[in-house]
């Protein structure tokens, strides 16, 4: 299946919003990482991990840090018309589980989550397996 049809719609938030704010909204919409977007650009990622790592764990206050603090700034993406495999082999080499879609003109399109990426493998997987079946019983001349 084609990355954008995979990708999930994106959430995003600004740098100067607080962790508490999108920790509030990632819980309502149940996701785990927004993109950090400031004057229609991709400028950082948060994620859950973010949240506990550099906030919870060294105590600091949620609802007075901003996100432009903690996010990550370095923000790995692929493009759409890359493949699955492609998508899977940067979340494993990076150690993160959410990747932003972007156009040819770096826009972001979408987010695409390990759990999906997987799923849809899955699905493809099942399906070649049940071709597989089908060919190996089928009983035709020679057979």
């Amino acid at each position: 299946m084609e990355l954008e049809q995979i990708a999930k719609r994106v959430a995003f938030t600004y740098p100067e919003a607080t962790v508490l704010e999108v920790a509030e909204r990632m819980t309502t919409e149940r996701i785990g990482a927004m993109v950090v977007m400031d004057d229609g650009r991709l400028v950082g990622i948060i994620s859950e991990r973010d949240i506990v790592g550099r906030v919870v764990a060294k105590r600091r206050a949620p609802d007075t840090t901003k996100v432009s603090e903690i996010m990550t700034t370095h923000v790995v993406t692929i493009t759409s018309g890359e493949s699955n495999d492609e998508a899977l082999e940067r979340m494993h080499r990076g150690k993160f589980r959410h990747l932003p879609l972007v156009d040819r003109a770096g826009r972001v399109i979408g987010m695409l989550s390990i759990r999906e990426l997987l799923r849809d493998r899955m699905d493809e997987l099942a399906m070649k397996n049940s071709d597989l079946l089908s060919f190996i019983s089928t009983d035709g001349p020679g057979g």
